[in-house]
């Protein structure tokens, strides 16, 4: 186990009250280090089977802190005891809290956590860079034809954080509207350093969304796609205790 050296751009942040505007995303690096017991307390029955499912018992401790931290980030937005919320959840297993119009989502890679908060639809993934050895066949299973076409044309050197730019990025937006990776060929995303929808084929708009690079430290990638023109993302560390 080891501790993330997040970005100096993601700032501390300590419970209490917060609020979230329109056209803003709240993004919360969230290093997966720390005592699980202290998180699992807030987690429901149904979190704490979810977790007792995992085998090894260092994914255990970072589901119970990852979503132990969800459920303290978000009674910050809405007054509530972490204990105390309820969630929906989608075909797909998107989970929605019940009753409450706050949006957010959670992505986690080794030993870090990210989540995004916002009023509109949103999605957010975070990958740690790897070396693949079919990074190619890969993009041609799950890129759209453009994609796999714009990552070949790039130098071997460059391929691989290309290939986790549009990965993190098409999996962003397929987590906000709540869809399985059947839906990752309905649209294209750049796979350049500046982060944007290119087209849908999915009757969406590309001015009704936002896609923001999040990439919370060395070695990590990230992205987050919110259905809201113009949004802006505010970064936060939230260190588990």
């Amino acid at each position: 186990m080891y501790d993330v050296s997040l970005f100096d751009s993601f700032r501390e942040f300590t419970p209490g009250h917060v609020a979230v505007s329109d056209r803003e995303v709240h993004i919360y690096a969230v290093p997966l280090t720390g005592d699980a017991d202290l998180h699992s307390e807030w987690l429901s029955k149904d979190e704490i089977a979810r977790m007792d499912r995992f085998r090894i018992l260092d994914h255990r401790r970072r589901y119970a802190i990852g979503h132990g931290v969800l459920r303290v980030v978000l009674s910050c937005y809405l007054g509530k005891d972490p204990a105390s919320l309820a969630f929906d959840y989608g075909s797909h297993g998107k989970p929605t809290l019940r009753g409450e119009p706050l949006h957010f989502n959670l992505s986690h890679s080794a030993q870090l956590a990210i989540l995004a908060v916002a009023t509109a639809p949103v999605g957010v993934d975070c990958e740690k860079q790897r070396h693949l050895e079919r990074l190619v066949d890969i993009a041609k299973r799950q890129f759209s034809s453009a994609e796999h076409d714009a990552l070949l044309s790039l130098p071997e050197s460059e391929r691989l954080q290309a290939f986790y730019r549009c990965w993190t990025r098409k999996e962003a937006y397929v987590k906000a509207l709540g869809l399985g990776l059947a839906a990752l060929d309905v649209f294209d995303v750049d796979l350049g350093q500046t982060p944007r929808f290119l087209s849908f084929r999915d009757g969406e708009k590309l001015d009704d969304w936002s896609l923001l690079d999040v990439s919370p430290a060395a070695d990590y990638v990230g992205a987050c796609a919110v259905r809201c023109a113009g949004a802006r993302a505010q970064t936060f560390q939230f260190r588990a205790f």
